[in-house]
């Protein structure tokens, strides 16, 4: 589960588009898990918006670039 903390506010800047947890897994080739796990330690960015959690896809394609992926 994604603690409050760790899911970005609203009042920060956040880019579209964004995705559910579950396309952003299926367009990273991981589990939803994964990307909760990346959620909690900041590696990308999301916002909850009305009981979803939403990824930003800009911080997708940045984390797919820094080579963390493998």
């Amino acid at each position: 589960m994604v603690q409050k903390d760790n899911v970005r506010q609203h009042d920060e800047f956040i880019h579209m588009p964004m995705m559910t947890v579950s396309e952003a897994a299926k367009y990273m080739g991981v589990g939803k898990k994964i990307i909760y796990q990346l959620i909690e330690f900041n590696e990308i960015r999301a916002v909850k918006e009305r009981g979803a959690v939403l990824v930003e896809k800009r911080s997708l394609d940045d984390f797919r670039a820094s080579g963390k992926l493998t």
